[in-house]
């Protein structure tokens, strides 16, 4: 049976067949994993499921403390970081989830254009998107920070 096994493998249509399924397997999706700090419980979904969809591993939470949590057990690539949560300001959690993780790629999500003091000075977020922003935006702002995915499982 070995024989009959090796010989299979080694006949000219297994090769391409090997090639092909290897090339398939690379191009495959790649996911990153992103963390969601919303308090508001419908943008958080929309954007989990968004997120998702497009083939991320994603764990959202409603707080910074939350956020912090969940970093000292998972390492996120990327945080969407509310610029208001309860009892914490979106730059500060950035700056506490990145002193945790400090290759943490942070996007501010902000209702009101960031100030430019605040912009200049911080260094902790990679980029600031106003909401409401469409799911494209934030798609096309993911890309232009070149975040490296892993491959896919």
């Amino acid at each position: 049976m070995n024989d009959q096994v090796t010989k299979m493998t080694s006949e000219p249509g297994t090769r391409k067949l090997q090639s092909a399924a290897k090339t398939i397997a690379e191009s495959r999706p790649r996911h990153r994993s992103v963390l969601i700090v919303e308090s508001d419980p419908d943008l958080q979904w929309s954007l989990a499921r968004m997120l998702t969809v497009d083939g991320n591993r994603v764990v959202g939470t409603s707080s910074g403390e939350g956020a912090l949590t969940v970093v000292e057990q998972w390492n996120a690539d990327l945080a969407l970081v509310a610029s208001s949560l309860p009892g914490a300001s979106g730059v500060e959690v950035a700056r506490r989830l990145r002193e945790s993780n400090p290759d943490l790629l942070v996007i501010l999500m902000s209702d009101a254009p960031p100030e430019p003091v605040v912009k200049g000075r911080s260094t902790d977020v990679s980029a600031y998107l106003a909401k409401p922003f469409r799911f494209e935006s934030l798609r096309a702002l993911i890309e232009s920070l070149q975040l490296s995915p892993a491959p896919a499982e």
